[in-house]
């Protein structure tokens, strides 16, 4: 007579609970993994009020084009995606991807899918396969006044070149998620604001030597970033009417702003607005 065995029903729901956890710690590594030097634990909590899974799904014929994770920020207008390209019936997606540095051009068979970015600044595009499912992974910085030129949730567009509408080639877009996690100082010259990602500077003139010093309660240096070492992009654009010189950075690191407590810019002390 053959004994039964009996698996108690909390090993079963702990098991079930366990490989759950896996997998999903997994499947969201990706954005940290590719873009930040350091992506353990401490970095992933100090960006719990940016990261977004909200996993919008965009299906066309038998391509389903998902938005898996979001990292933006409305002030310091930074942002980091990670999209996935997959097939229905489990085929390869075809796509153009550079050989040299990975960015790529376009998907989808005879390169119908393209990206269109409605902002000005940099817009940068890299993907991988993972089995037959291709990732696409975008950073991106807007330049110029988010609240007057740019409907900012929705800069990124999928151009579908086999589809028209009034001879026009059909778009789609996610509908963008962005944190406000930030802090801004300010100082008789410009504003500047300060994330976990990075740093937005606006000021009246373009400045020769520009060096910002991020410190802490101690009044210890936590970062510091010159234009002459090419750590600022330096744009120019028109605010409110008003030419305006931005300088923009985006850290390796994600910064704790917990741990800030002043901005010098130049060795000026920068007051922070409340």
């Amino acid at each position: 007579m053959k004994k039964k065995i009996i698996i108690p029903l909390s090993i079963i729901v702990l098991v079930f609970l366990v490989a759950n956890i896996v997998t999903y710690a997994y499947s969201n590594e990706n954005l940290f993994e590719f873009f930040f030097a350091d992506n353990n634990a401490v970095q992933k909590k100090i960006t719990n009020n940016l990261l977004t899974r909200e996993n919008q799904k965009i299906e066309i014929d038998n391509y389903v084009i998902e938005l898996e994770e979001g990292l933006c920020e409305k002030k310091t207008q930074l942002g980091y995606l990670v999209i996935s390209v997959s097939d229905k019936n489990g085929n390869k997606v075809d796509a153009d991807i550079d050989k040299k540095n990975n960015t790529i051009k376009s998907f989808g068979k005879d390169n119908r899918f393209t990206f269109e970015y409605e902002a000005t600044g940099t817009f940068t595009k890299y993907a991988e396969y993972k089995g037959n499912k291709l990732y696409i992974y975008v950073s991106f910085e807007i330049n110029n006044e988010i609240w007057q030129d740019t409907d900012l949730n929705k800069c990124i567009k999928i151009t579908d070149t086999a589809k028209r509408i009034n001879k026009k080639y059909k778009q789609y877009n996610f509908n963008l998620k962005f944190a406000d996690d930030c802090k801004e100082f300010k100082s008789k010259a410009g504003v500047l604001y300060l994330s976990p990602l990075g740093l937005r500077y606006v000021t009246n003139n373009t400045m020769d030597e520009l060096v910002i010093a991020i410190k802490d309660e101690n009044d210890k240096t936590v970062n510091s970033l010159s234009n002459s070492d090419n750590i600022l992009s330096e744009s120019g654009q028109k605010y409110n009417g008003k030419a305006k010189v931005q300088y923009a950075a985006e850290f390796d690191e994600l910064l704790d702003l917990k741990k800030v407590y002043n901005i010098y810019i130049n060795k000026n002390k920068l007051e922070e607005v409340k």
